[in-house]
């Protein structure tokens, strides 16, 4: 009871404090406001003068608010067509036609302007990863060990091939090759062997046995094929024999896939340190910490790297030094892509809104909303966006033709 009671007492004198300091800042202005008018009377203005400079310091502040909210143009966007798709859906793109799989083993392809289903296909599997597509082939790898190659065009089967475990991330397909990793089927010791197949046969070119599980796809460049792994360190292979180049210790698990960009090999540890090497020679030329676990965006060729956060924020980091560009924060924020050509940065939201922001500065000039929430990461393509969402839809938006110009001018 007594200590029911020293609560009540701590609360009343609070709030008894709050009432004397809200008391105390009301004669203060009130005094303010009487020295004012009585300088306005001492200075020989008439009455409604001062009256309209004590409105104007009021409404000045509001017009303030009102043209920040006003520099960012909301515009509600709707969908261009709709197509309902059992469990989770990733999804990849070539030549006006998408390409869907599902967690529940669908592989679809779907004309992109119209939404119209060109075939569908049941593997019967677990998928959980987006295709790879190149050349008019897809390539899906699936929990039941197999890597699939279908026909763009039919979705007929070109070929497969059985790999030693499962395979939970996208394959990638260069250069008339498509690599892939697979776990080795363990539960106490589980390690992934990265894999080279002739895109055209599907005959092994070569494979290697890493001493980590890597979860995420490999990164692939002129001459070179990169992985990282839960064994902290990224490891650099000849893409055509497979031979180790060299391998850097990294400061924590490198839990995402790493980059290839111009001269250079980009990754992220998941304490936040974004690390950028020689291509070459595997040698640290920037490092980076950010606020905390991180993974990189899709490198677009111009001069800047977009870093996702978990803490809602997307960094721009300058891709020759590594320094910050800009930071952005959005509190329900997903991923994002960008668009060089119109010098754009898409941020998405969970709940479905969408923040365009200027690559150079990252000032926000525009805001879309859709009626939908996204679960996953929107694809960019073209002048659309493709996206899931948690009730089982596939959706296409068009974006504005204000968004496409440089800049967002004239949005």
């Amino acid at each position: 009871m007594r200590a029911n009671v020293g609560g009540n007492a701590r609360v009343l004198k609070v709030f008894l404090c709050c009432f004397l300091a809200a008391i105390t800042v009301f004669f203060i202005f009130q005094v303010a406001d009487g020295s004012q008018q009585g300088r306005g009377e001492a200075a020989g203005l008439p009455d409604d003068a001062s009256s309209r400079r004590d409105t104007y310091s009021i409404s000045d502040l509001f017009h303030d608010l009102l043209e920040e909210v006003e520099e960012v143009s909301v515009r509600q966007v709707n969908p261009a067509w709709e197509l309902p798709v059992q469990g989770e859906v990733f999804i990849a793109a070539e030549k006006g036609s998408l390409f869907l799989t599902s967690t529940l083993g669908q592989v679809m392809a779907v004309n992109a302007s119209t939404g119209q289903i060109q075939w569908v296909l049941d593997l019967g599997v677990w998928v959980s990863a987006s295709p790879a597509v190149e050349r008019g082939v897809v390539y899906v790898g699936a929990t039941n060990h197999v890597l699939y190659a279908l026909d763009a065009g039919s979705g007929a089967l070109l070929w497969y091939f059985t790999s030693q475990g499962e395979i939970l991330a996208s394959p990638v397909a260069d250069d008339d090759m498509v690599f892939f990793c697979a776990d080795n089927d363990s539960i106490y010791n589980l390690m992934h062997r990265l894999y080279a197949l002739d895109a055209r046969t599907g005959k092994l070119l070569w494979f290697h046995d890493t001493t980590s599980w890597t979860p995420s796809a490999p990164a692939v460049g002129e001459g070179g094929v990169y992985i990282g792994g839960y064994r902290r360190y990224v490891c650099a292979l000849d893409k055509y024999t497979g031979q180790e180049l060299w391998t850097y210790p990294a400061s924590n698990i490198v839990l995402s896939s790493p980059r290839v960009m111009e001269d250079k090999v980009l990754f992220t540890s998941i304490n936040g340190w974004v690390h950028a090497l020689d291509k070459a020679s595997g040698m640290t030329e920037w490092s980076s910490r950010l606020a905390s676990f991180v993974w990189l965006a899709p490198y677009d060729g111009g001069d800047d790297i977009y870093a996702c956060s978990l803490r809602n924020t997307l960094d721009a980091i300058m891709l020759d030094s590594g320094e910050a560009r800009w930071s952005f924060e959005m509190d329900d924020f997903l991923s994002c892509a960008s668009r060089p050509e119109d010098g754009t940065v898409y941020a998405f939201g969970s709940q479905g809104r969408i923040s365009l922001l200027d690559s150079a500065t990252g000032e926000q000039f525009g805001l879309l909303i859709t009626p939908h929430d996204l679960s996953s990461r929107p694809l960019l393509e073209g002048s659309y966006l493709y996206t899931t969402s948690s009730d089982g839809v596939v959706r296409s938006y068009a974006l504005p033709e204000a968004v496409l110009m440089a800049g967002g001018a004239g949005y």
